[in-house]
């Protein structure tokens, strides 16, 4: 039994790592297009694994996420279309309507590491509010990943099995998740983007 269900995880794994591989390139593209060639992408490859497990799919979020990205397109048509991105249904569109929100999450951390922009992209600028706080507490400028984790205030999430989980659970492991994903695909080190 044990090594059936380690069969088939080893498997779920390998399918995901080459369905990633196919977006390396897609990526890429959009990451250099948007922020320049010093940009690690590879982190954005990581996102789409931690995102859809690489899959090109319409979430069951209730809100309508789509694609390798998960994009909720109606949240973030206007943005996108001054872009020129007027829907979500190549893959060239959604890595690089990716980019952009990438971007603009990046200018709205309070912090210039990646983890932050990441942390934005999937739970709301609230993780701003938790390095405002972790700040003025320790009375330090720049705040680890560590250090704003442990000033996070959010909901607690309960489900319908009976099970919970912490809203800054969720968000501050994306960080961690993207970073350990992301790096499989890592090809150079680069000083002007700091992840952690």
């Amino acid at each position: 039994m044990w090594r059936l269900l380690f069969i088939l995880l080893l498997s779920t794994l390998t399918l995901s790592a080459g369905r990633c591989k196919a977006y390396v390139q897609p990526v890429r593209v959009a990451h250099y297009a948007v922020f320049g060639v010093d940009y690690p992408y590879w982190y954005g490859v990581g996102q789409l694994q931690q995102e859809s497990n690489c899959r090109n799919v319409i979430s069951r979020d209730g809100v309508g996420s789509q694609g390798v990205a998960q994009i909720t397109y109606r949240i973030w048509q206007k943005f996108l279309s001054k872009k020129g991105i007027n829907d979500l249904q190549s893959v060239g569109n959604q890595t690089h309507a990716q980019a952009y929100i990438m971007k603009n999450c990046k200018q709205q951390a309070y912090s210039s590491h990646l983890w932050v922009a990441y942390q934005v992209y999937n739970g709301g600028s609230l993780v701003n509010k938790e390095i405002t706080r972790a700040r003025k507490a320790l009375n330090i400028r720049e705040v680890s990943h560590d250090q704003a984790r442990e000033f996070c205030k959010r909901k607690i999430i309960h489900f319908n099995n009976g099970q919970s989980i912490s809203a800054c659970d969720i968000n501050y492991e994306y960080s961690q998740k993207v970073f350990k994903y992301g790096n499989k695909y890592k090809l150079f080190e680069t000083a002007q983007y700091r992840f952690w």
